[in-house]
């Protein structure tokens, strides 16, 4: 009798505190990023430049505070001397070959190209420009190289560190297992140096930027912006 009273008792220990052991876990951080650049290649030959990034995006882009649904993302931008021109792209990526026309950024003074494509492993591409317009132009060879090496922070261990970093603001948008909020992350470098750009957004649309050193974590600046 003292046994079966014994293992009620113990069912009863587990099956109340089991609900309460799941709400005591910690969310997952990467399930709230809805912009990740994990990637970027840069190259010059002379008067071009490539820039061509690898990204997760939510679409419809919206900095919301709320994870929409997440698709690849590879976008090129072109610098030429002569803006007045078309330009085309072609490359080999993971064993396939791309070749597009490029559009003209006003704006930005790019000709830019983009296409859902999943993010490369490959460390070099090679991207030959060429102008339809300009009946004498010679295709033009660019070499661009990954900005990553085996020091750059996968994207699990930045955030474990700006969270441990930043962790009374994070703890505000955590609920148990939910976080209330999403991040952007994108990988960015200058001077040869490599930075993460995290963007934390709560549902009111506010941001708390951070610049985050992409080898050891540090954050170097922030910025809020409401």
């Amino acid at each position: 009798m003292k046994k079966i009273i014994l293992f009620g008792t113990l069912l009863f220990c587990i099956f109340t505190f089991l609900p309460m052991t799941g709400c005591s876990k910690s969310p997952d951080l990467t399930d709230y990023v809805s912009e990740y650049r994990s990637d970027l290649f840069s190259g010059t030959n002379g008067e071009y430049s490539v820039f061509a990034t690898c990204s997760k995006r939510e679409y419809p882009y919206a900095a919301d505070g709320n994870v929409g649904d997440i698709s690849d993302l590879f976008e090129v931008a072109l610098t030429v001397p002569d803006n007045t021109k078309t330009y085309s792209i072609a490359f080999q990526m993971d064993g396939k070959t791309y070749s597009a026309e490029m559009a003209f950024d006003s704006v930005q003074l790019v000709h830019t190209w983009s296409q859902s494509i999943p993010a490369t492993k490959q460390t070099t591409l090679e991207f030959e420009i060429s102008c339809s317009e300009e009946e004498n132009f010679q295709p033009i060879l660019v070499t661009a190289e990954s900005v990553k090496d085996e020091t750059t922070l996968p994207l699990a261990e930045l955030l474990k560190k700006i969270s441990a970093a930043e962790a009374d603001r994070f703890a505000a948008l955590t609920s148990g297992s939910m976080f209330c909020g999403e991040l952007y992350v994108r990988l960015l470098c200058e001077d040869g140096d490599s930075f993460y750009y995290v963007g934390l957004i709560d549902r009111s649309g506010s941001i708390y930027a951070m610049l985050v050193d992409a080898q050891n974590g540090d954050i170097i600046a922030t910025k809020e912006q409401r």
